[in-house]
């Protein structure tokens, strides 16, 4: 099947045709020059193998060139219209990435489940809309290799289960369904422009978690959880009452290796929690002003720490008892 090539330099559909065909040539080109710099390779024979015509080769072969991938040459082919071309030192290294990235069972199926949402958008008005059609679309290609009915099938699976489509009919592919449609969230997905359906899956499972607020009172961690019915996710921390030092570096020492910091870190913020308490000596708290000094340390080590609850929740606690220092 080919594709019509757009007249228009620059347009978004070219963009779309030379990113689909571009890495395809240049795998071609590596396999063909077995890896070598400097080996003649006639483009005549990509134009065949795709369904694409001489002009399409030419203008991927001018984008591969453009990007200082390969360089055209006079050959035997070049009278006949064909280029010739040789492979670049640049060209080899992205080659090699592009076959290990061809290679990867992930990208595959990422490939898989992204390609499969955007060929039955396109394709509605068909109806039933049979999956067996996919695999007679351009669309089945990643980066020139055609996906397998059992990994086609595996994205299918996938998407159903995550009410993206449905797929019901006479089997597939083991008990997959042949026919398939978008459901309103697939259509929103494909309008959406989302690119890593996985990512958005994640993203789209946080917003189903329930609500969490955390309460802080006198040294007592207290969780409370509860449904969001518009699906909406928020988490906040409210401090009811400044913690003690010595309470305050002991909910640090509970939490802090949670908190995915480097050794390092985690040592340092570790050490300060416990000068803090008095160095675990009852009534050995340290004065005013080395307390509001281990606090802002503590707030520093805790700055480089990922963006997590937990974080949050000793920012705010470290914060509320600076401020009742302080006479906040």
């Amino acid at each position: 099947m080919s594709d019509p090539i757009p007249a228009l330099p620059g347009h978004d559909v070219l963009d779309a045709y030379v990113d689909r065909y571009g890495p395809r040539l240049l795998l071609w080109v590596w396999d063909r020059a077995e890896g070598a710099l400097h080996r003649h390779v006639s483009c005549a024979g990509f134009g065949s193998l795709q369904s694409i015509p001489m002009s399409a080769v030419r203008l991927l072969v001018d984008h591969l060139c453009a990007e200082e991938l390969i360089e055209t040459v006079d050959g035997p082919g070049a009278v006949t219209g064909a280029p010739v071309v040789t492979l670049r030192a640049a060209g080899a290294e992205r080659a090699r990435w592009l076959q290990a990235l061809r290679a990867n069972a992930a990208e595959r199926t990422r490939h898989a489940a992204r390609a499969v949402l955007h060929w039955i958008h396109a394709n509605t008005h068909r109806q039933p809309l049979r999956i067996s059609g996919f695999l007679d679309s351009p669309d089945v290609f990643f980066l020139g290799d055609a996906l397998s009915r059992s990994e086609v099938a595996r994205a299918l699976t996938y998407l159903a289960a995550e009410e993206l489509i449905t797929c019901e009919g006479p089997p597939f592919h083991h008990d997959v369904g042949s026919h398939v449609a978008l459901t309103s969230q697939g259509v929103a997905v494909v309008l959406a422009g989302v690119t890593d359906i996985g990512a958005y899956v994640a993203q789209q499972r946080e917003y189903r978690r329930p609500a969490q607020h955390t309460h802080i009172e006198a040294g007592t961690i207290e969780n409370l959880t509860q449904g969001d019915s518009d699906h909406s996710v928020h988490t906040s921390i409210e401090m009811h009452t400044a913690l003690q030092p010595a309470g305050l570096a002991s909910l640090i020492t509970e939490l802090a290796p949670a908190l995915d910091l480097d050794p390092e870190a985690l040592a340092d913020l570790l050490r300060s929690a416990n000068a803090l308490a008095g160095g675990g000596v009852p009534d050995d708290e340290p004065p005013p002003d080395r307390q509001r000094g281990l606090m802002e340390r503590i707030r520093g080590c805790l700055t480089s720490a990922p963006d997590t609850v937990g974080r949050q929740l000793l920012m705010d606690a470290v914060g509320q008892a600076l401020g009742r220092m302080l006479g906040g």
